[in-house]
């Protein structure tokens, strides 16, 4: 009897990776991201929105005019069931994604999601270690200024901000963004979810266990910003300068140019000793030890770097100056002269930092604390 109410409810029962409910940009993104990131996705939408060329893209169904009715956790699989055309349908999906404008889904499950407060903007803790999506908010401002946050020119938003409390595997962005957002933003949001989604399916995981430097590894190798510099586009080491900054050793600055807020790497200017020396202690059992016996000066010089990276990877001196020394122009194409002397820039900083000493492979937890 059992079996035959079973199959009298649903027409057809689904096993899927990911399922995206809602056709916003952000859902259609994440959507389209976990099926790049090589897991089954569908995605389940009410009208066919803002959906060029996703009918094409591999590992990626999308169920148009689909209402969604309920969902349950079921063993380690949510069951969602969806009507699609009068028929009832069970989706049975590893993870969740909630990418509706009023937080249908989470509701429907029993939960709750906050909104604004879980936005961290580029200023606030360590929580800038995990970001999954940045943003402008040259828009929205007011929204901001009345739930307390500075009127900031760009935002990041960190992973645990995806996830909804007291439940495994479901993944919220619907109301995430301050204000007025744009479309890049909300895209940019989609694919930081999509890029999580996938990592829960593909490693059958769940959002307990994530490895958040593993997740950022494979939105940048799709071209997502971690950080939202607006003075590094189109540097073909953009990288190493987002996964550096990532870790806190760099940190961007604030300006208004031209009565514009913007927040800039400044790629020429001078590294000091007192913004470097916290983070790289922390991140570094010897750090404190050199730092000690070397007394680096306020302006932190191309010398002490090398000193640095000779120390952390026991590497002789000279033979790592001859090395770098000859891919100073070569391969990094610095336009200054080598000089041991001469105080290092920020992107000189982050390009080699990054090469030799790769910070950015340290763990850190949901909170961006760097894990032991």
């Amino acid at each position: 009897m059992l079996f035959l109410h079973f199959s009298v409810a649903y027409s057809q029962t689904i096993k899927t990776d990911v399922v995206v409910i809602g056709g916003t940009p952000s859902g259609v993104a994440a959507a389209i991201q976990c099926a790049r990131s090589k897991v089954k996705t569908v995605l389940v939408q009410q009208e066919r929105v803002f959906i060029q060329n996703a009918d094409t893209v591999k590992n990626l169904s999308i169920d148009n005019n689909t209402k969604f009715v309920s969902i349950k956790k079921d063993d380690d699989r949510w069951g969602v069931v969806i009507s699609v055309n009068g028929k009832t349908e069970m989706l049975k999906p590893r993870v969740v994604v909630d990418a509706t404008e009023n937080g249908t889904v989470v509701k429907a499950a029993g939960l709750k999601y906050t909104e604004l407060d879980v936005v961290q903007t580029v200023a606030q803790a360590k929580e800038y270690r995990t970001s999954i999506a940045t943003g402008d908010v040259g828009v929205g401002l007011d929204a901001l200024a009345a739930n307390n946050y500075p009127p900031l020119p760009g935002y990041i938003v960190p992973i645990k901000a995806l996830i909804v409390k007291g439940a495994d595997n479901l993944l919220f962005i619907g109301d995430l963004l301050p204000g007025a957002n744009k479309l890049g933003d909300q895209l940019a949001l989609g694919q930081g979810a999509g890029v999580t989604a996938a990592y829960c399916a593909f490693f059958k995981t769940t959002t307990a266990n994530l490895n958040v430097r593993a997740i950022q590894v494979e939105l940048l190798d799709f071209k997502g910003y971690l950080l939202p510099f607006t003075d590094i586009s189109g540097d073909p080491y953009w990288r190493s300068i987002q996964q550096v900054c990532a870790t806190g050793m760099l940190k961007g600055k604030q300006k208004s140019i031209d009565g514009k807020p913007q927040f800039l790497f400044m790629p020429d200017s001078i590294v000091t000793t007192a913004e470097i020396k916290p983070v790289m202690e922390e991140t570094y059992t010897r750090a404190f030890l050199w730092f000690n016996r070397e007394k680096p000066g306020k302006e932190f010089t191309v010398g002490n770097l090398l000193s640095f990276i000779s120390e952390l990877t026991l590497t002789d001196p000279d033979n790592l100056q001859r090395m770098i020394e000859k891919a100073w122009t070569e391969q990094y194409k610095f336009k200054s002269a080598f000089d041991l002397e001469r105080p290092i820039t920020r992107r000189e900083f982050a390009i080699l930092a990054n090469k030799y000493l790769n910070p950015f492979a340290r763990t850190v937890d949901l909170d961006g604390r760097i894990v032991n």
